[in-house]
């Protein structure tokens, strides 16, 4: 979402103002929007204070369904492994306040000094972020109860409800797809044994999520930890290539060859993944937009047109 339809720091009701001033210790100086830098509406800046900068996300009452994400976040970003590239959680409010309802808070630091991706995608840029998130795929995931199996929390039977119901809107999309629905379904079928495993997914990355080393030393950082799962080594590095490519970044497959896939990852796999997220995101794309992000639909569809086309790719017809 653009970040001039974001609410920032001024939009916020004084007293969650008041409340975060007094988490933060310190005059807020100044604020801005950073880059697309969130997947969940509502309120996302970043602070400059007497002490230090801190990255803020906010959200009321009025968006039940991103409420709820964002306490997951909360939960989840204590859990995550030390080795994982995430930014620091300093503080999180979850109050109701007179006369304005619930609100949910969370702030992180900005210590760090990163930068967004070159959206020009030079080739340094390009290949710093394949190796962000196949060091993710490396680490093990938590076993908590909080991490799910991937297989059991990301929709794999589109295909099966596409077939099934052929909606209007799939007119929109590719021709290809007209008489190869169930051929697909069968392919996303294999999604439980393709996709199982024990590495940490992210589950929800965008090339906006990534900030990239700004000097020397520096680490990366990975934001919105919303929905950490388990599944196989490779689930991220495919599902982001898609997010470049519809970027207007390199083409995934070419970029996968370049860059190879963790040891151990099956070429079918791969293909059943890329065939998953293509279902989802063209039956994604013809749901009404929900309350708050009136641009996702769109990029879904976006995403569902890379996805099949890397998939007409893979299939070789």
């Amino acid at each position: 979402m653009s970040p001039a339809l974001r609410p920032g720091w001024r939009d916020l009701p004084p007293p969650l103002r008041d409340r975060i001033t007094h988490l933060l210790g310190a005059r807020v100086i100044g604020s801005r929007h950073p880059g697309d830098s969130g997947i969940l509406p509502g309120a996302q800046f970043q602070v400059q204070t007497t002490k230090g900068n801190t990255f803020i996300k906010a959200l009321g009452t009025e968006l039940p369904g991103p409420l709820s994400l964002l306490r997951q976040e909360i939960a989840l970003s204590p859990l995550l492994p030390d080795a994982a590239p995430h930014p620091e959680l300093l503080w999180s409010i979850d109050e109701v306040l007179p006369n304005l309802g619930t609100w949910v808070a969370i702030g992180y630091s900005m210590r760090a000094k990163v930068r967004p991706i070159d959206l020009s995608w030079p080739e340094e840029d390009v290949a710093s972020l394949i190796r962000v998130v196949r060091s993710i795929g490396e680490i093990e995931a938590p076993d908590d109860p909080m991490f799910l199996p991937e297989e059991k929390t990301f929709p794999t039977n589109s295909w099966e409800i596409l077939a099934d119901t052929r909606p209007d809107g799939l007119a929109n999309h590719s021709p290809w797809l007209a008489h190869r629905l169930e051929g697909l379904a069968e392919i996303a079928s294999h999604a439980p044994d393709a996709i199982t495993g024990t590495s940490l997914q992210h589950g929800t990355l965008r090339v906006q999520n990534v900030l990239l080393p700004a000097v020397p030393d520096e680490k990366p950082l990975v934001a919105d930890w919303i929905r950490g799962s388990v599944g196989a080594p490779y689930l991220d590095l495919v599902s982001m290539l898609v997010h470049v490519r519809a970027g207007d970044g390199p083409p995934p497959e070419a970029t996968l060859r370049r860059y190879g896939v963790p040891p151990g990852t099956e070429p079918d796999a791969v293909t059943c993944w890329i065939a998953v997220l293509a279902g989802h995101y063209v039956k994604s794309s013809m749901e009404p937009p929900p309350a708050g992000m009136p641009e996702l639909r769109p990029y879904q569809h976006r995403l569902a047109r890379t996805a099949v086309s890397w998939l007409q790719t893979r299939l070789g017809f």
